[in-house]
């Protein structure tokens, strides 16, 4: 954390208490980024105990008046300097930042040393920072589940680029892609909101997804608890279909494997279909579609090219 984000909190914590205006501005500099929560809570734990510091001994007694400005330009400098002491105190014992990267195919269980627990989808990247104060993630690509242990000195907060989330004890999804994040609760409730809006929050409960789209100050939001769940089958390896096209089911299938799955026939790609489907298992699903659709399949080991039969193959 820069020099420059623990001046300011220290600064903002000797404004206190604040006017309407102050809280307005203050809001807005705490959306700003997850780490100005933790560093202004820092800098208040700092000038209490600055403030015990030079507390006059019970034997004597304060000035009735003391210097304000010559106290402030103290506090402001033992403020910050207690922050970055204990920055420097705790560092080893809180800070405990890991860079996580899945390949194609790939999903990771991930404990955390605070409890909690990340699932790691295919083709992901992600860093988790645990300090004192708040427990970081930051999600560069990709999808991650999180079981969130309960904490609520420290805020669980993930940064999905155009949005970000707050959770204490809940259990939920983020997933970043180009076209934009979208965030699906399975436990608890998650406070969410964009990056560049003014602070403004929404609160989404279990089976409620929000969606963020650039630019949006606000998401779309929704109830869909069994459509959350088919979606987070890929946690125990499987691809959920519920009245799905065989074009998005390939998509799917596509994102995990290799050996990729092409769809010859755009009839076939518009048909729709239920089941259960093994990730890693791309030639099972083939093989449904060439039972259910009378279709034909040619197997390299790069692509399972399927396609509908022709008439005198049938």
């Amino acid at each position: 954390m820069s020099d420059r984000v623990e001046q300011a909190a220290a600064e903002w914590a000797l404004r206190h208490p604040l006017d309407a205006a102050g809280e307005a501005a203050i809001e807005a500099w705490l959306a700003e980024d997850p780490v100005h929560a933790g560093a202004l809570l820092r800098a208040m734990a700092g000038l209490s105990l600055v403030d015990q510091a030079i507390a006059p001994p019970a034997d004597r007694v304060a000035p009735a008046h003391p210097a304000p400005h010559a106290r402030r330009r103290f506090l402001a400098g033992a403020a910050a300097a207690l922050a970055a002491s204990v920055t420097g105190l705790f560092g080893w014992q809180y800070w405990r930042a890991q860079h996580v990267e899945t390949a194609r195919g790939e999903i990771r269980r991930l404990p955390l040393a605070d409890g909690s627990v990340a699932m790691i989808n295919t083709d992901s990247a992600l860093s988790v920072t645990l300090e004192r104060n708040i427990r970081r993630i930051s999600l560069d690509h990709g999808q991650a589940w999180f079981q969130v242990a309960k904490d609520r000195a420290r805020p669980f907060v993930v940064d999905a680029g155009i949005a970000l989330v707050r959770a204490v004890g809940t259990a939920f999804s983020v997933e970043r892609r180009d076209q934009g994040v979208e965030i699906a609760v399975t436990e608890g409730t998650v406070a969410v909101w964009a990056a560049d809006a003014s602070g403004a929050m929404t609160i989404i409960e279990a089976g409620q997804f929000a969606r963020f789209h650039a630019g949006a100050t606000a998401p779309v939001v929704g109830t869909a608890p069994a459509a959350i769940t088919r979606a987070l089958a890929w946690r125990s390896g499987e691809i959920a279909l519920e009245n799905e096209t065989v074009s998005n089911a390939v998509g799917q299938f596509n994102r995990y494997n290799r050996q990729q799955l092409v769809i010859e026939d755009q009839d076939l790609a518009r048909e729709r279909l239920i089941g259960l489907f093994q990730i890693d298992k791309p030639g099972d699903f083939a093989a449904t579609l060439a039972t259910s659709f009378d279709a034909q399949v040619t197997i390299t080991p790069q692509e399972i090219r399927i396609a509908r039969k022709k008439p005198e193959q049938r």
